[in-house]
């Protein structure tokens, strides 16, 4: 949850280095390697040799872009084909439309050239699945950032309209200043502003239980025809004065619904200008299709049920929702929701994990309609982690503002310096110097706040909100006393805190304790990165769902002989991490695993282990909201899915494990 996009950007350190050195070789020779992270690698082995029809493609484009969007050298091209965790491929040439139309002209043009397409939003992916892959298609990024346009949908703004390359800090920000409602999403990479599309294409979660995972039924996008030619339109928006369909392929029927779609916005096109136009005019259908998963708040407070709260191989709802890729999102709508009255925020720390558990079930979770704004979990070792490593990233948060674009402009220096190859440890230099000069920086937390996090060993940071002014969320809590969702928290903690005495209780007093919470706790996976470069460890990251009824952490117990992912027969022997970081979205039982090991350990072979053990043993999904891409192996009936949905396999070929090649072949 929320996914901690760049935050969660540090290196699947196998993975990577097995995609620079395309390393097969057997495990006695892995235990000699010290697996450094972020490698990747630099050849161009996928590149097409018919240069001419490179060329022609690439004119075609500049012609409905302009030859500043278009980019085709390899410096250039580099920050859209290296992703943010892993992944990184050759192209043919990146562009970048600011509209519909455009966008829908350069799908037509790649395809009629036989390249692959690769869609990408900000670029934050975790697992390689908005980037080209080597040895697969000859491909093209379809950059969608410049399409960030939002406007406002129905009296009292209940709904916002996001064209695709709309970020998530954008429209929490336009939310609140313009409409004084809240947006959807909000995630540990918010200041690298994500966009909200990339949300519903990977089915992202977030920390805000009360909103659930990034949904909607109301989009519009463009799929691919099974010849590998044909573009056809679907619409969902449900917006009055605009039919809605299946379906539309006919190149002057798309044009002519684009025109009507332009008029109503009262603007030309997505003009890129990231403003949020006052036009009242535009309104929802009767009994339009939900826009947000309605229904989470209820899913999530069943704790007893072994259900999962959410997954990304979930099949169900609209297409667009955990597509990966296979179509291209143009626009999507998203319900807003009301601000409380007022909030509390707490610090609450526990001896151990079973007590904090039942805080969950007995305060946390009691009712839907008192849910916690947001719930986020965090053990001794991430603690100690983003004490050590995270203090110059946590201080520039405080100081700017989580969405504040410094804040982004900041990491993509970072991940610029990274891509330089040419200088000896590129890769991990800033992480380097970020460690060296970590204690340097003040602590990131109050002293109170260090005390806790230093004398026991699990903690929540918790915020919940007062809504007793929308009867939709205090009818039928009557008979729960005061009909404040505050005050009935206030007395559930004291009932809990009575029976579990050596829990210990900080309730927050200013902004600023607030702010540093959370600024804490979104670095904590920049940190694990920083963390491991600085110990000279290697490093994995798994995210997983756990049933709601549990929420122990999996153990790291041996596997059985010919249970592998690699089928080799050969017995998993499970080492002990040097470090093991979970932070979770508590309420949703959504969790973040950081493993920390000593140089030599195969951590390929540790991790696929690890995942075996989350389902297997534990009942657990994965992953849970980084999306599959190319680091998980979908299951069947979400490839079935996605090849239905793109039977040419002409939108980002290979992804959950899916063939690279053309019609699946």
């Amino acid at each position: 949850m929320g996914s901690f996009g760049a935050g969660h950007a540090y290196s699947d350190f196998k993975q990577q280095q097995q995609q620079k050195h395309h390393d097969h070789h057997h495990h006695h020779h892995q235990q000699n390697k010290h697996v450094l992270p972020s490698g990747y690698p630099r050849s161009c082995c996928a590149e097409p040799a018919d240069t001419e029809k490179k060329t022609q493609m690439i004119n075609e484009l500049e012609q409905i872009v302009g030859k500043d969007y278009v980019n085709s050298s390899s410096t250039s091209m580099e920050p859209f084909l290296k992703g943010a965790r892993l992944g990184h491929g050759p192209a043919a040439a990146v562009v970048r439309p600011s509209s519909i139309s455009q966008a829908i002209e350069c799908l037509r043009v790649i395809l009629k050239y036989d390249y692959a397409v690769i869609p990408q939003g900000a670029n934050t992916g975790l697992t390689g699945g908005s980037v080209p892959r080597a040895n697969a298609q000859p491909s093209v990024v379809l950059s969608m950032r410049r399409m960030d346009s939002i406007f406002p949908v129905d009296e009292g703004v209940k709904n916002y309209y996001a064209s695709s390359g709309a970020g998530i800090a954008s429209a929490a920000e336009k939310a609140s200043t313009e409409f004084n409602r809240e947006s959807h999403s909000v995630l540990g990479s918010f200041f690298l502003n994500p966009t909200c599309s990339a949300g519903v294409a990977f089915g992202s979660g977030g920390t805000n239980i009360r909103k659930g995972p990034a949904f909607t039924e109301r989009a519009l996008y463009a799929k691919v025809c099974p010849d590998g030619k044909t573009v056809t339109l679907v619409n969902t928006l449900a917006i009055e004065g605009l039919e809605d369909f299946s379906e539309i392929s006919e190149p002057l029927a798309i044009s002519d619904f684009l025109s009507k779609l332009q008029v109503l916005l009262s603007q030309p096109g997505d003009s890129g200008s990231n403003s949020i136009n006052k036009i009242m005019g535009i309104e929802s259908k009767v009994n339009a299709p939900p826009a947000s998963d309605t229904n989470y708040k209820v899913k999530v407070c069943d704790t007893n049920s072994n259900g999962i709260s959410r997954y990304n191989a979930d099949t169900s709802g609209l297409e667009v929702n955990r597509s990966e890729g296979k179509l291209l999102i143009l626009a999507t709508v998203h319900d807003t929701f009301e601000k409380p009255k007022s909030t509390d925020t707490y610090w609450i720390s526990f001896p151990d994990l079973e007590s904090a558990l039942k805080f969950r079930k007995s305060v946390a979770l009691d009712n839907p309609k008192d849910l916690p704004i947001s719930m986020e979990y965090l053990d001794r070792d991430s603690f100690d982690i983003i004490d050590q490593a995270g203090r110059i990233l946590a201080s520039v948060i405080q100081f700017f503002g989580a969405g504040h674009k410094i804040v982004g402009e900041l990491w993509s220096v970072k991940s610029f310096i990274e891509s330089l190859h040419f200088l000896p440890k590129s890769e991990i230099i800033c992480d380097w110097f970020l460690y060296v000069l970590n204690n340097a920086f003040p602590e990131s937390l109050p002293k109170r706040l260090m005390y806790l996090g230093r004398s026991q060993d699990h903690h929540i940071m918790l915020t919940i909100g007062d809504y007793s002014s929308d009867e939709n969320e205090t009818s039928g809590l009557e008979g729960k006393g005061n009909n404040n969702s505050l005050t009935r928290f206030q007395s559930r903690l004291e009932t809990y805190m009575k029976e579990n005495p050596l829990v210990t209780v900080h309730k927050c007093t200013s902004s600023k304790e607030v702010e540093a919470m959370q600024a804490f706790r979104f670095v904590a996976a920049t940190a694990f990165r920083t963390w491991c470069v600085g110990n000279d460890t290697q490093g994995i990251s798994v995210d997983y769902a756990l049933p709601l009824n549990s929420g122990d952490a999996p153990p790291l117990i041996k596997n059985t002989a010919g249970e592998n992912d690699d089928s080799s027969g050969d017995e998993v022997v499970v080492v002990e991490p040097v470090k093991r970081m979970r932070y979770s979205h508590l309420g949703c039982n959504v969790v973040h695993e950081d493993l920390a090991y000593a140089r030599g350990v195969d951590v390929e072979a540790q991790k696929m282990q690890f995942k075996k053990i989350v389902e297997k043993s534990c009942g657990g999904k994965l992953p849970a909201e980084h999306g599959h891409g190319t680091e998980y192996k979908a299951p069947k009936e979400t490839k079935e899915r996605w090849m239905k949905i793109d039977p040419s396999n002409s939108m980002n070929p290979g992804i959950g494990g899916l063939s690279h090649a053309k019609n699946y072949e």
